[in-house]
């Protein structure tokens, strides 16, 4: 790690003659049976409020999609969460936009990279390219079904030759009382879950990355600072040393500058060692341990961020953990239908072949409790999974709107407190110079020249500490508003089957 400078499968083809009859059964079955509708409507709609309703129809706008925006302030863009997903077997690559300029480029191309390459998010992509797998089987139960057996059978008189007698059984669903639906919704739910998913893993990542990067800008500042603070005390020590040898000064002198040195080499060396553990964390996100973070970012104090009372809404509209939970609700009312199905009997038409009665066509019948009415108990139990997957999307809301609200408020505490710092270091620096000539003179004991200097210090760690408190949190909100977000709209590449599996990566420096 480069440091900061300082600077269905195919089956065998039936008689016409039964393909004709299997038709004509199809087309004289009723399409929903007076007992299966009875059934049905003894268990009942869910109950769900209009508040629900709303708050639950109410789905985030798509990738990069404008959503509109309160009337209040029209110039603010609120932008839905991403939606990757695969089409045609392929899903997109990821992408981001031009940073802003919160963003140093170091910081940029780390997001990028970490973003693309880092196991979570590879992982996290797999799961939506089997989501889409899992749509894709969902679908196909509307196709018939195919069973084929061979039964080698005992010839008689034996003979000791025994006789192949195959069997075929074809047989498509006319009515399931849902079943079928129930499980394309679900699919299309936990497809939408595993996107989401993988957006919010890609956020993660992103703001990880961020609160590394500046960590390291905060404690490589530091360390230059109080490296700076270690050798004037030790030039101070120095200096009483030989005032003590000429008994201009007493002992006593030597000893306090001696342990303020022995105090700021203490910190100068905590604050290394944390230094080293940050830049280990970021070597291991780029998984590069030679990555240039280029130059120590400037902070500009001109440089705001503008409509800083829309982030909070702008949050709640792009945050994909609410989008995952929306989802997963989807998921819960999905699960609800298919219990509810579960109760209905299923309607199937079957062609069936064998030697002994040759081909037959038919209608079957099938219906199926387990446990006598615990299906009906099971129906209840997803209602109130619904309930809860609502009660949790309104919790996750108000969490982030607390999270995003705090985090504002440190932006501009720390936007604050960096111009006030900024005063008051300069004033430190030119008080411990004023202590220290007016030592030399007479005037000022060597504890007023010690205090003034560990002030001065202070002042600008706390200077350089509110400054890239600023710079972070202005990126996080960014981040976390969607105003700089990923995009799935790069050159597609192909789904990676299991024969594709890449090689494993090396995380962290290299060894020799």
């Amino acid at each position: 790690m480069t440091d900061l400078s300082y600077t269905a499968f195919p089956a065998r083809r039936a008689s016409k003659a039964a393909l004709l009859t299997l038709a004509a059964a199809a087309a004289l079955l009723p399409t929903g049976p007076v007992l299966a509708q009875a059934m049905y409507d003894e268990v009942g709609p869910v109950e769900t409020s209009d508040e629900e309703d709303s708050s639950f129809d109410a789905m985030m706008a798509g990738q990069g999609e404008q959503a509109d925006a309160p009337e209040a302030d029209s110039a603010v863009q609120y932008y839905g969460p991403p939606s990757p997903k695969v089409e045609h077997g392929k899903l997109g690559e990821i992408g981001w936009e031009p940073a802003p300029e919160q963003f140093p480029p170091a910081l940029e191309e780390a997001i990028n990279i970490v973003t693309k390459n880092y196991p979570s998010a590879m992982s996290a992509r797999a799961a939506v390219r089997a989501a889409a797998s899992d749509l894709k089987a969902a679908k196909w139960l509307k196709f018939p079904s195919v069973t084929a057996n061979a039964i080698l059978r005992e010839s008689t008189g034996g003979s000791g030759t025994g006789r192949l007698d195959p069997q075929l059984q074809v047989e498509a669903p006319i009515w399931t009382g849902g079943r079928i639906g129930a499980s394309i919704r679900r699919a299309e739910a936990s497809e939408d879950v595993s996107s989401a998913q993988y957006v919010a893993t890609v956020q993660q990542l992103a703001i990880t990355t961020t609160n590394t990067y500046f960590e390291i800008v905060r404690l490589t500042q530091s360390e230059q600072l109080l490296a700076e603070s270690v050798e004037l005390h030790n030039r101070l020590v120095g200096t009483m040393e030989r005032r003590v040898k000429q008994e201009v000064s007493p002992v006593a002198d030597l000893e306090l500058a001696r342990s303020r040195a022995a105090q700021i080499q203490q910190q100068f060396t905590v604050t290394q060692s944390q230094r080293r553990t940050a830049l280990r964390v970021l070597a291991e996100l780029v998984a590069d341990p030679a990555y240039d973070l280029g130059p120590i970012p400037y902070y500009n104090a001109e440089l705001d961020l503008p409509n800083r009372d829309a982030l909070e809404d702008q949050a709640v509209a792009f945050d994909p953990a609410l989008r995952r939970l929306r989802s997963e609700a989807d998921v819960a009312r999905a699960d609800m239908d298919s219990r509810r199905a579960s109760i209905l009997p299923q309607l199937n038409a079957q062609y069936s072949y064998d030697d002994l009665f040759g081909s037959r066509v038919g209608v079957v019948v099938r219906a199926q409790t387990t446990g006598g009415l615990s299906q009906f108990s099971e129906v209840n139990a997803a209602r109130l999974r619904i309930q809860a997957a609502l009660e949790d999307i309104r919790l996750t809301e108000q969490q982030l709107r607390r999270d995003v609200a705090a985090e504002i408020i440190q932006y501009e505490a720390s936007k604050r407190r960096a111009a006030i710092s900024r005063d008051a270091s300069d004033t430190a620096g030119r008080v411990s110079e004023s202590y220290m000539r007016q030592f030399i003179a007479g005037r000022r004991s060597w504890l007023d020249v010690m205090n003034a200097l560990r002030e001065a210090v202070t002042a600008q760690l706390s200077k350089a500490d509110a400054e890239v408190t600023v710079m972070a949190s202005a990126a996080r909100l960014l981040l976390i508003s969607g105003r700089w977000h990923p995009m799935f709209d790069q050159p597609i590449s192909e789904e990676t089957g299991p024969t594709d599996i890449p090689e494993p990566r090396q995380y962290g420096p290299r060894r020799p």
